[in-house]
């Protein structure tokens, strides 16, 4: 089964995009901060400083947060080939790095029960060193575990001595 944010290359390799759940805390803070700034106007506070502040905060930090989040989702990019994963990270100078599948011990799928029920969540990679590292926002993190786990041990396989 193929994700639905996941595209096939001719060399058999994979690609994935984040999830849209990068979004969410953008999302939170813009309907907390709405709220309140809709109470303190119905209840007749609307010309009060905690009022300005909330106005303030939604001017400016939440489209902050929004840009910030777009890039974050418009950078990143995971591509899982036969022998490597290759990643992009960053959003003011995107780098594309690059993980030889026989350095990778293990990999898991970590969601929280927000990213659950949305079906966003991480990547856990454990490294032969012991090293742990993790990408976040990534669509459909079982599916995509398993299919590196599937070719990690693929190539565990072909190095094993005889």
């Amino acid at each position: 089964m193929t994700s639905r944010n996941s595209t096939d290359t001719q060399d058999g390799a994979a690609r994935h995009k984040a999830h849209w759940t990068i979004f969410l805390p953008a999302i939170f803070i813009a309907l907390l901060y709405g709220g309140s700034w809709l109470f303190l106007l119905a209840a007749g506070k609307g010309d009060t400083a905690l009022a300005r502040i909330t106005l303030l905060v939604l001017m400016m930090v939440v489209p902050v947060l929004l840009v910030r989040a777009y890039l974050r989702f418009q950078s990143f990019g995971l591509l899982i080939g036969r022998q490597a994963i290759t990643y992009r990270r960053g959003w003011m100078r995107p780098r594309w790095h690059r993980i030889q599948m026989d350095g990778l011990l293990s990999v898991r799928a970590v969601q929280s029960p927000i990213s659950r029920l949305f079906g966003g969540g991480a990547l856990e990679f454990t490294r032969v060193d012991g090293r742990k590292f993790r990408f976040y926002d990534v669509q459909d993190p079982d599916q995509v575990a398993r299919q590196i786990s599937r070719r990690v041990g693929v190539m565990r396989s072909r190095l094993k001595p005889i």
